[in-house]
């Protein structure tokens, strides 16, 4: 349970291998940052999908009314029930993994897109899933945002961030964005941060 009267504190640009506090352990606990929407994997395809099948009722009707001719000695022969369903069964699970597997495709091209986080004083090359809590990203212009951002720097001559939501609402006018740190870079460089960042998250 989340309790929005406390707030969340997350080290930058530190990597904590060797934990001492307890504070230092719970941050190590952030999910990270691979993006999932699909639904199946190859072992479990096959189970989830016939349960997920067979919850709706007219798949479940017929499954019962197969198993009736089968267990008894009926005038109508139990292919002409089950013939149907297997059928119907059959095509609805090729769509449906064929779907899925799209989502996967997708979710890997996502998960596999470049972004440039800053390591040992320099910007390295590095994936989007990779991204843990913490890190500095780099994001130049027209580029889309990785993960959620907290900006702190901005190398407008004006010193402004402008973003777009359209991914997320559907708006395109340009939308200003607020500065977590001013004053960040020095001759150049971002100096380490030795104190965790505290930020009310959920007020």
């Amino acid at each position: 349970k989340i309790d929005v009267d406390v707030p969340r504190k997350f080290y930058i640009s530190e990597k904590l291998e060797s934990p001492n506090t307890h504070e230092e352990t719970e941050h190590l606990k952030f999910v990270d940052n691979t993006i999932k929407t699909s639904r199946y994997t190859l072992l479990n395809f096959l189970p989830k999908n016939l349960f997920e099948q067979f919850r709706r009722i007219a798949n479940f009707y017929f499954l019962c009314l197969c198993i009736i001719h089968f267990s008894i000695d009926s005038p109508v022969s139990p292919v002409t029930s089950l013939l149907p369903l297997v059928i119907v069964v059959t095509i609805t699970g090729i769509k449906q993994g064929y779907e899925d597997w799209k989502r996967h495709r997708e979710d890997n091209k996502v998960n596999n897109s470049p972004t440039k986080i800053l390591k040992d004083g320099s910007f390295q090359e590095f994936e989007w899933c990779q991204i843990k809590v913490g890190d500095i990203v780099k994001v130049s212009i027209d580029e889309e945002f990785p993960c959620d951002l907290l900006c702190i720097f901005s190398s407008n001559q004006k010193l402004k961030c402008e973003v777009t939501t359209a991914n997320l609402d559907g708006e395109t006018n340009l939308k200003p964005g607020k500065y977590l740190i001013k004053d960040t870079f020095i001759d150049g460089k971002l100096p380490k941060f030795l104190d965790p960042i505290i930020v009310h998250i959920f007020k």
